[in-house]
């Protein structure tokens, strides 16, 4: 697409944006309660052992390998069972937003950057099967710090991906460290690389394992 037909673009998905959409609620409802769980659980926790300290890590790379899976599984390529996430994202999200152009223009974006505000709470439920395991089988105290990081970590990459497409001259952008992980970010939204390369969102850890991280010229 040129400039001009993603400027058409981006117009014709403002115009199509629900009356009743609020972007601020759609970023705050998410955060609170998944602030909200990691206050629970840590007012459950008590009497830890030093081995249960081991979960925060473990949960954390687990949900980094899940995240790979599902940018790449789910979000770019079209699922029968879950089609809705492959149309949000590949012809919808990539299409508004390239390597060099990445800014949001408009506050109504934050709809096609943010995963739907209910997205947190089904994979609270998707979860809590395991949290009910490691709750009854492992300890309360595990199972208190899993929920607190797998909630962490979904709001952790809602505020991650929303500072990579924040305008360019926004200070939360012009941090290093969102520099970085934005530049890398930014690379996967090359067309011809998307599919293949930069899938983590986050922390690269398991593009690094996998040997996704894009060594070449981005453009």
């Amino acid at each position: 697409m040129t400039t001009t037909d993603r400027e058409t673009f981006r117009s014709k998905i403002l115009q199509e944006t629900p009356s009743w959409y609020n972007p601020y609620l759609h970023f705050l409802v998410p955060s609170v309660f998944g602030l909200g769980m990691i206050v629970l659980a840590g007012f459950l926790v008590e009497n830890i052992l030093w081995w249960e300290w081991f979960t925060i890590p473990l949960t954390y790379l687990l949900s980094n390998t899940l995240e790979w899976y599902a940018h790449r599984d789910l979000l770019h390529k079209r699922q029968p069972w879950a089609p809705v996430l492959y149309d949000r994202h590949t012809p919808l999200h990539h299409r508004l937003y390239v390597t060099d152009q990445m800014a949001m223009k408009d506050i109504r974006e934050f709809r096609q950057v943010l995963i739907p505000a209910y997205g947190i709470l089904l994979l609270f439920f998707i979860t809590t099967p395991l949290t009910t395991f490691l709750w009854l089988v492992v300890s309360p105290n595990v199972a208190c710090l899993f929920a607190a990081t797998s909630m962490g970590y979904v709001v952790g990459y809602e505020w991650l991906h929303l500072s990579y497409h924040l305008p360019e001259n926004h200070p939360i952008g012009r941090l290093g460290p969102i520099q970085k992980l934005k530049h890398h970010h930014a690379v996967h939204h090359n067309p011809q690389l998307m599919q293949q390369w930069n899938m983590n969102v986050t922390v690269p850890f398991f593009d690094w394992v996998k040997g996704t991280v894009y060594k070449g010229i981005p453009l």
